[in-house]
């Protein structure tokens, strides 16, 4: 029976991660999942597997959880803080539950799996978005969310993942699936440009560049790096959701304001940020902060007295926008040892400096909580559990296939 349970086990938790972003068609599906690799991981883990976990980098994650546990219950609204740090207890929980499973490859092969479909059903809905609309036109409001699997920040971010995984799959030696591995590559890419993900574009190009210093071919990635800038340039012609979400080309005062007062007026991050900043000076949360859900409270009460147009205020109140920051999160909501528990642990993740694919994953988390709150969704939570299983452990029995950083090397 172990034996059976054994084998069962890896494709189980594969299967997990593979569904995860599909939760709008299989709501139910990622808890049966969850609950079921609870229920069997007694009997497949073994006593030498839990020596995977004592390393510093998941020590740290796990006095991240278990501070903001024991803060917000002597310190804050425990009952309602309890879905946030439920979420991040579930990132830990998916870290520890992969110990049986032990390589990353097939991980790596389920993430690109899992993110071509969703590609596949958010382009079968955005052609008949197409059709019923007569015009690609997504570059503010809600309808891109409701054609896409998921929220376009999400879907973009899943597709910088599955190019460094694929990246990581390619490696420096030949392999007959390469060339899959490169479509799915400039598919990613594509996509990202169609859908005008401006968070997953400005990565891939600074991952690409990076990547320039990381090959033994320099020559060859400097000229795929400024075929990939040509293809951008070539999108932002042809595709007007590009130029109105990064240029606000839409905008009826675009000829009368600035850029920067046209960001501050489209962009609802930087009200929220000005927030963030407006309760850390006003309400000191240094110490032990001021609670997940006290926070959101606050947050609104400073929407409801900043925003002066009615349906733009009723519209973040009824919203109740997190601080999308995920460092300005652990700040205000449990003070300053919480957010420097994070950063030790995004920082002591960087020794692995010499392996391309680890330095990009680990460079795309640390610049995506900067806009966004991760552990605020579910989804959020289970991808940077997935990052520090890539970043963590070897991704196959050699880990031969990783490209090392050699400044000396010559081309």
């Amino acid at each position: 029976m172990k034996e059976i349970l054994s084998s069962i086990y890896p494709y189980l938790y594969l299967f997990f991660c593979f569904v995860l972003p599909l939760d709008k068609y299989a709501t139910a599906v990622p808890n049966i999942i969850m609950i079921s690799l609870i229920v069997i991981f007694p009997f497949v883990v073994k006593k030498q597997d839990f020596s995977k976990l004592l390393r510093k980098e998941t020590i740290l994650f796990a006095a991240l959880v278990l501070y903001v546990t024991l803060n917000s219950f002597f310190f804050q609204d425990f009952t309602n803080d309890m879905i946030i740090i439920s979420k991040i207890a579930s990132a830990l929980l998916l870290l520890v539950l992969f110990i049986p499973v032990e390589r990353t490859e097939n991980l790596m092969k389920t993430l690109v799996a899992s993110v071509l479909v969703c590609i596949i059903i958010s382009l079968y809905n955005l052609y008949f978005f197409y059709m019923e609309e007569e015009a690609f036109n997504f570059s503010s409001g809600s309808a891109i969310n409701e054609v896409l699997i998921i929220d376009r920040l999400y879907l973009g971010l899943l597709c910088v993942l599955s190019i460094i995984s694929s990246i990581a799959l390619i490696g420096n030696k030949y392999n007959e699936y390469n060339k899959w591995y490169f479509a799915n590559i400039v598919l990613c890419i594509g996509f990202v440009l169609l859908i005008a993900s401006r968070a997953a574009i400005i990565l891939l190009l600074i991952l690409f560049f990076l990547k320039i210093f990381y090959s033994k071919s320099k020559k060859e990635y400097a000229l795929f790096f400024f075929g990939v800038v040509g293809l951008v340039l070539l999108a932002f012609a042809i595709n007007k959701n590009l130029n109105e979400r990064f240029f606000y080309s839409h905008s009826t005062q675009k000829k009368e304001k600035s850029y920067f007062e046209l960001f501050k007026e489209w962009e609802p991050r930087v009200l929220i940020w000005e927030c963030n900043y407006e309760i850390a000076v006003n309400k000191n949360p240094t110490l032990t902060g001021l609670g997940f859900y006290h926070t959101k409270d606050l947050l609104v009460d400073c929407y409801a007295d900043s925003i002066q147009r009615e349906n733009k205020r009723n519209y973040y109140i009824k919203s109740r926008f997190n601080p999308h920051n995920q460092y300005m999160d652990f700040y205000l909501s449990t003070g300053i040892i919480g957010v420097l528990l994070f950063i030790a642990l995004l920082v002591s993740l960087f020794k692995e400096r010499k392996s391309y694919y680890r330095v990009a994953f680990l460079l795309t988390i640390a610049t995506f909580v900067f806009i966004e709150s991760l552990f605020q969704r579910q989804l959020g939570a289970y991808l940077f559990a997935i990052v520090l299983i890539f970043m963590l452990f070897p991704k196959s029995e050699t880990d031969s296939t990783e490209i090392e950083l050699n400044p000396h090397e010559e081309d």
